[in-house]
């Protein structure tokens, strides 16, 4: 996980600079979600319920990050509701599949046409 919250870090430092008036000011990419860093980071204004206006000082590649790491925290909450685990330690390999035959090839996690089959098929059979 170390590089791939680098990237929400970098751009929200980015994103910091564009709105401080450095390098021109925002992108349209960016611009298209907002203008001011309330509207382009949705967590803003949860950090900003919880830390007051200590908020407006942090770096917003820090906020970059913590967004990325909400939105892992809900996919991970919606994939465990989907296996009717309710919590992290009740999950288990046997819980996931992979969406690729390359996936399933690295990780060892049944592939998702191969998953359950057995159970299925001695569904069907009955």
């Amino acid at each position: 996980m170390g590089r791939a919250l680098m990237i929400p870090g970098m751009v929200g430092k980015n994103i910091g600079r564009w709105l401080d008036g450095e390098d021109g000011g925002l992108p349209p990419t960016v611009s298209k979600f907002g203008t001011t860093k309330q509207e382009i980071f949705i967590c803003y204004e949860e950090l900003k319920k919880k830390y007051g206006k200590e908020v407006d000082n942090f770096p917003l590649g820090a906020i970059g990050i913590y967004s990325a790491g909400e939105k892992l925290r809900i996919g991970l909450q919606q994939l465990m509701a989907g296996a009717r685990k309710w919590r992290v330690n009740l999950m288990s390999r046997k819980d996931l599949f992979s969406l690729t035959e390359e996936a399933a090839k690295v990780t060892g996690i049944p592939y998702v046409m191969d998953a359950y089959r057995e159970e299925a098929m001695k569904i069907i059979d009955e």
